[in-house]
């Protein structure tokens, strides 16, 4: 062998370990993406605190261990998001059930998730002075005329599970941080080979948006080349079913067969006509997510029906503490005090259709023992 090929051979070697040593990082990448992606599944479909580090993390009291003494006879509104859907039911029921334990009336608003309506019904309760104004999982973006002139009459805003209401003059808003749970459901994916994803988006409230965004913040993050949204469909929470099926027809014209593995919905009964329209194509090979941990993804998720994962989360938790805070900010005390709040990811080995999410954690009887002892 000549100099030239010696050399030759030498450059070639080069560059041949050159080509190896850049081709193995991309699969490295997507190999440990799968593993920590792994790690965090594992870890939340036991029960975590919303706020707790990826992959880490259990169920524990995180509010205030003292409280100011309960007002007495207070008559509150409480505005939970639209009626129609049966999670908001439920957390209109359990901010009542909280508010009879601290000796409280409720008046009720639905919002029909129109803001004009909310607006008409908080200038209704604030000329019957409701002591507070408790709004969960409807934005207080949407009444902050009416938090300008109900503080002018001293009447207390809470919002938990959507905004701020601080923003537009109000006390205090709380709750789970719904960007975690948007990247459960990406970790998810990520475990369990990723693929196309398409997210439907509902713009009306902005928890819906966060949760979303946690989803692509995690794929950016953590995802490697796992996974892709490749498209987001806005729809119209208030047009109900018709709207879902008519958006989920043109999805399914636009993407063949095997062109996307995965559709994540802003909550869990949003997925419902988008399966059903999904299954009368016979595109079954389509996956979905959601939030809420709601029955009927729950049993989705057993029969394989179609939905294959959601976030259980402690919104019973979120109404209680929205009665507490009601109390502190009424008797102008400290707000904010209660930090965080559990959820889960719930896929087929850990859900438990008929029965309600349970944190792990009885928070009832802690804030009873505190509004009890509060002189």
């Amino acid at each position: 062998m000549n100099g030239t090929s010696r050399k030759m051979t030498g450059v070639a070697l080069i560059a041949f370990a050159l080509a190896a040593t850049t081709a193995l990082p991309a699969s490295a990448v997507d190999q440990g993406a799968i593993d920590f992606a792994r790690k965090v599944v594992d870890q939340a479909t036991n029960t975590v605190m919303s706020r707790d580090p990826l992959g880490a993390g259990s169920s524990r009291w995180t509010g205030a261990e003292t409280s100011p003494k309960p007002v007495k006879d207070a008559t509150i509104a409480v505005v939970p998001c639209p009626l129609a859907l049966s999670v908001c039911q439920t957390a209109l029921a359990d901010a009542t059930a909280a508010a009879e334990a601290i000796g409280w009336k409720v008046i009720p608003i639905d919002s029909k998730g129109d803001p004009a309506v909310t607006q008409k019904a908080v200038e209704a309760a604030i000329n019957r002075d409701v002591s507070c104004v408790l709004t969960i999982g409807s934005p207080s973006r949407d009444i902050r005329a009416q938090i300008q002139r109900g503080k002018e009459k001293g009447i207390a805003f809470v919002t938990g599970f959507a905004d701020d209401p601080r923003e537009f003059g109000g006390d205090i808003g709380f709750g789970i941080d719904q960007t975690a749970a948007g990247k459960l459901l990406a970790a998810y994916v990520v475990a369990n080979g990723g693929g196309n994803v398409v997210m439907f988006t509902a713009s009306a409230f902005p928890q819906l948006g966060e949760r979303l965004q946690g989803f692509k913040d995690y794929l950016a993050e953590h995802g490697g080349d796992v996974a892709k949204v490749v498209e987001d469909v806005e729809f119209n929470v208030g047009a109900g079913a018709s709207d879902l099926i008519t958006k989920t027809q043109a999805l399914l014209t636009k993407h063949p067969k095997d062109s996307i593995r995965w559709v994540l919905g802003p909550y869990d009964e949003a997925l419902v006509p988008v399966l059903a329209t999904a299954r009368q194509r016979d595109r079954t090979e389509i996956k979905a997510l959601g939030f809420d941990g709601e029955p009927v993804a729950l049993d989705s998720i057993v029969s394989g029906g179609g939905q294959v994962a959601t976030i259980s989360w402690g919104l019973e938790w979120v109404a209680w503490a929205g009665i507490d805070e009601c109390n502190r900010a009424i008797n102008k005390a400290e707000v904010g005090v209660n930090k965080d709040f559990p959820l889960q990811l719930t896929i087929q080995s850990n859900a438990t259709p008929g029965k309600r999410y349970d944190p792990g954690f009885d928070f009832k009887a802690k804030f009873r023992e505190i509004w009890a002892a509060a002189e």
